[in-house]
């Protein structure tokens, strides 16, 4: 082959190569600017509906007082008698009561209550079920109002309240209404860090028992403790009951219930506040003593984290302040810059965090925010009153979950029981609340505000219209308080959407 024919036949082989990628080049242009074939798939899905559930809400109980055996041996008996309200969708109740193995009263109204509903036969979805429990004793050891909330049993739950310092009695109550067997660790939080105790760990509640700890043996001297319930095999129920003695006077009784869980913002609402100006700060700082209502945090995480508390009130006025909190110790942060009322707190940091409130209800205090009335009381079990004749009351306020649609507000017998609302969400809520012959009570709850109202004592609330939003029941005397927080319904037994994979 001569010269030119290969120089020929190289250049039309050159010619053609360009030739081929400009073509591709056209083609991958063509396929990138071109609309192609409109086709979208849709993955295959099943609704599935379970078998709707048995119901279930467990009550911590009777409040009890410390009967002490010798230097190192104590047990617990309960003297007054708990006041319970239920309501449920459905009207067959198929309730029970623990074994309270710690509780030396042996009677049946010293056991806490477990309230259970099953479905209708018929039923495709869960029953909504709802308890609350309020007690107001006055003893020459324990003095006050005290109610909590019948709730769902779990295996991780944040307690935050309390105090085992001199004068403050502490308790930890564990309720198990499963089946199983619950091995209980109890981790503790306070003003100085971590508290490692070994002896926390392994704390065996059999099967529909109901233990009772003193928290002093796990955290003794401790101002401001905040308590963390882990437990494997069965789900238990986790309460505080704190009492305080001051100079031999018995100055308050109180629950504390189960927050809503590690997040990087709490919301408490129904915060009422009296005699605010003896407690007013201009600055910011660590509240120590107890006769000072406190924003109590902890930042359990590895992380330090700046927090911002805002104090909104019913009119719509904020207060709001930040400060930098030292991870796995507690802070007392002060109800600084407002005066007396019902306010939501919100707590938002920027690693998570958990929080609770405490108020205080002096002696003298009269009535509490919001002009309350004084006790409703039932003739067949009458409250003792307990103002004057003490050193006053003080209430733990914690935070509260996001409230499914309708919601039942079963309310005890307790002086000037109030709702309050708050709305996280960008709408407004109309809220319905409708008792069987009360008139129905219309909220309108804009986006970013809360609104309180007053309820009847004994009667049972449906509340419609409160998806997204916060709640919380509050009830102020003469000297007394105490709080409830808001449950959603449990969800449990609602259809789920399965995609294969």
């Amino acid at each position: 082959m001569s010269k030119a024919t290969k120089a020929l036949r190289a250049g039309v082989t050159g010619v053609t190569g360009i030739v081929s990628a400009g073509a591709v080049a056209l083609g991958i242009a063509a396929l990138v600017t071109l609309p192609l074939p409109g086709y979208v798939g849709t993955a295959p899905a099943l609704s599935i509906a379970p078998v709707p559930a048995i119901q279930q809400r467990v009550c911590p109980g009777p409040l009890v007082e410390v009967m002490s055996q010798g230097a190192d041996d104590i047990s617990f008996y309960s003297t007054g008698q708990t006041q319970y309200s239920e309501e449920s969708s459905e009207k067959n109740y198929d309730n029970f009561w623990l074994d309270a193995v710690d509780n030396q009263n042996d009677a049946l109204s010293a056991a806490p209550k477990v309230i259970t509903v099953p479905p209708a036969a018929s039923a495709e979805d869960a029953p909504v079920l709802a308890g609350n429990q309020v007690e107001q004793i006055s003893t020459e050891a324990l003095s006050g109002l005290a109610a909590a909330a019948c709730t769902d049993p779990g295996n991780d739950l944040w307690l935050v309240g309390g105090s085992t310092e001199i004068g403050r009695t502490t308790l930890v109550t564990l309720s198990n209404p499963t089946d199983v067997t619950a091995t209980v660790t109890l981790e503790v939080f306070s003003e100085k860090g971590y508290i490692d105790a070994v002896s926390s760990e392994g704390i065996i509640v059999l099967p529909g028992e109901q233990r009772i700890i003193s928290l002093a043996g796990y955290a003794p001297d401790v101002i401001a403790p905040v308590v963390r319930v882990m437990s494997n095999g069965g789900q238990v129920l986790a309460n505080l009951q704190q009492s305080v003695t001051r100079t031999l006077a018995p100055s308050g009784v109180e629950w504390v219930s189960p927050g809503s869980g590690l997040a990087t913002q709490q919301i408490i609402p129904g915060v009422f506040v009296a005699g605010q100006a003896e407690h007013d700060r201009s600055e910011v700082g660590n509240v120590v003593s107890d006769l000072e209502p406190a924003i109590r945090v902890v930042v359990p995480g590895e992380r330090d984290s700046k927090v911002t508390v805002t104090l909104l009130s019913s009119t719509g006025k904020k207060v709001e302040y930040s400060a930098n909190l030292k991870a796995k110790k507690v802070v007392q942060l002060p109800l600084a810059g407002i005066a007396d009322g019902t306010y939501t707190v919100i707590v938002t940091g920027q690693e998570p965090l958990v929080a609770g409130i405490r108020t205080v209800q002096g002696a003298d205090s009269g009535a509490a925010a919001g002009g309350a009335t004084p006790a409703v009381t039932d003739p067949a079990a009458p409250i003792v009153p307990a103002g004057s004749e003490t050193g006053g009351d003080f209430t733990w306020l914690s935070s509260t979950s996001f409230l499914t649609d309708q919601i039942l507000i079963p309310v005890p017998v307790g002086p000037a029981p109030t709702v309050t609302f708050y709305n996280p969400a960008n709408r407004t809520a109309e809220v319905t609340l409708s008792a069987q012959g009360k008139k129905d009570i219309t909220l309108s709850v804009k986006a970013g505000e809360m609104v309180t109202t007053p309820l009847v004592s004994d009667a049972k609330y449906t509340a419609k219209g409160v998806e997204g939003l916060v709640g919380g029941l509050t009830f102020t005397g003469s000297g007394i308080g105490s709080f409830i927080p808001l449950n959603p319904a449990n969800v449990l037994g609602s259809s789920i959407t399965v995609y294969p994979r």
